[in-house]
């Protein structure tokens, strides 16, 4: 079955988030990477887990273009909901622990040339500020919003348009 361009977008995110996945690359050793279902699906919150959420999306005018057929130009927002639940017992502070993770996340996802194109799915990527999650002696974390610009033609979303 074939994927609109973004759906074919949020698969080529999970699966580079995937890859700090017991990975030596990086400082932080994710235990998973989830993409919800329709009722938040059947997941535990984990220690350094990876929550991937679809959000906003807004049509740019400005990057749209005229033809037959017109091409639209998409805004879409990726939240990356990244979770610390560590033990009662550990002594890092929980700081040091989210910076360390979310220099790890942003490394990931920057990597490689062209590395904003998502393999050609998109003209632009923008990772926009970083919102901290605090509760206390509960899950901490952060959330990093990842702004995703693409196009595809006006009466096919299946078709990638640069």
């Amino acid at each position: 079955m074939p994927l609109t361009v973004l759906e074919s977008i949020a698969v080529a995110l999970v699966t580079r988030l995937e890859g700090m996945v017991n990975s030596s690359t990086y400082e932080t050793n994710v235990s998973s990477v989830i993409r919800p279902t329709r009722n938040g699906g059947e997941y535990n919150i984990e220690d350094l887990q990876i929550v991937v959420r679809q959000g906003s999306e807004e049509i740019v005018d400005d990057l749209s273009y005229p033809g037959n057929p017109p091409l639209i130009c998409k805004r879409q927002v990726f939240n990356l909901r990244c979770h610390v639940l560590p033990s009662e017992l550990e002594s890092t502070p929980i700081d040091t622990t989210i910076n360390t993770f979310q220099a790890d996340v942003i490394k990931c996802i920057t990597s490689g040339a062209n590395w904003y194109q998502f393999g050609s799915l998109a003209i632009d990527t923008k990772l926009l500020a970083v919102e901290l999650i605090n509760e206390d002696g509960g899950i901490g974390g952060f959330n990093l919003p990842v702004e995703i610009t693409y196009r595809h033609s006006e009466n096919d979303p299946y078709e990638v348009r640069a």
